[in-house]
């Protein structure tokens, strides 16, 4: 089933670029092209697409208040806001708000794309999964309890095969992060196309390695090494860029797991310390996994 996409932006030379690209990639289908937050919110939920491109300061109503409502009023699908804001509270209350990503102009067009694919793999694959889920009859425990012992070791061998790619293998911290992802994966198998959110999932996962007790306390430490270990694979990717952007494993996953703006200026930081460093996205770099591990 194709694709289908909205594009709000009040800049209609964007939404005319974002539409070429994705017919032109065959991505999917532009539904509908709005340049104005004023009926947003009725034609996203009238047309329901899967993915929602979305500037973040429009005309009438921004596009934070927009993505709130369309989820508070059950919008399922998939947002990615695309704007020049670089303010980091606001991109901050973008993802609270309930996008996926966050793309800054002016549009890097290899970063979109990767991006936009990235979206349709997960689109594609919550449709089957709920299709499956559909006409498939429950199996016996045992057989349940079998498939998903051997998934989860699938699941974990991607996983590790990732983080051996990226360099953080052996990080303090890496596996406390493998077990965050492994339990989003849990949830988004119960529930494909409901959102999670990060702090709930550091509970759970602080809860299962330290208990009720000690869960609250260990929970933001645990937190600040995972990020940690993700800062790590952004400075590794970045020193592969310095030797070569053709490089395999810094094409694979510089796009997918990090902003790209934020890698060029890591690799910056590496060749002039006296530059700041790259910032990473900790949901961003998660989801980019996810992507990598479920399809």
């Amino acid at each position: 089933m194709e694709t289908t996409f909205i594009v709000i932006d009040d800049d209609i030379a964007i939404c005319k670029i974002l539409e070429q690209t994705i017919k032109k990639n065959q991505l999917g289908r532009v539904l509908s092209i709005l340049t104005t937050g004023k009926n947003a919110k009725d034609v996203i939920l009238k047309i329901n697409p899967d993915i929602v491109l979305i500037d973040l300061l429009l005309p009438e109503v921004d596009g934070i208040e927009i993505v709130k409502n369309i989820i508070w009023s059950g919008y399922k699908g998939k947002v990615i806001m695309i704007s020049q804001v670089e303010e980091g509270e606001m991109i901050s209350n973008a993802y609270k708000s309930g996008i996926l990503f966050y793309i800054n102009k002016p549009i890097n067009m290899i970063e979109t794309i990767s991006v936009i694919t990235n979206v349709k793999k997960q689109v594609e694959l919550e449709k089957s999964i709920s299709m499956i889920k559909s006409v498939v009859f429950q199996e016996n425990i045992e057989k349940n309890q079998s498939a998903k012992k051997e998934s989860e070791d699938s699941l974990e061998d991607k996983l590790m095969s990732i983080f051996s790619d990226i360099n953080i293998v052996g990080t303090a911290g890496v596996d406390e992060l493998k077990l965050v992802i492994l339990n989003i994966v849990s949830k988004k198998q119960v529930s494909p196309s409901k959102p999670y959110q990060l702090k709930g999932v550091y509970m759970d996962v602080a809860r299962e390695l330290y208990g009720d007790m000690l869960a609250s306390i260990n929970c933001k430490s645990m937190e600040q090494r995972i990020r940690r270990t993700i800062t790590k694979a952004m400075t590794s990717l970045a020193s592969f860029g310095i030797e070569n952007e053709e490089n395999s494993l810094y094409k694979e996953y510089a796009y997918s797991l990090f902003d790209i703006k934020q890698v060029k200026q890591e690799i910056k930081h590496l060749k002039h310390p006296s530059f700041i460093q790259g910032k990473i996205n900790t949901k961003k770099f998660i989801e980019g996994i996810l992507i990598k591990i479920l399809n």
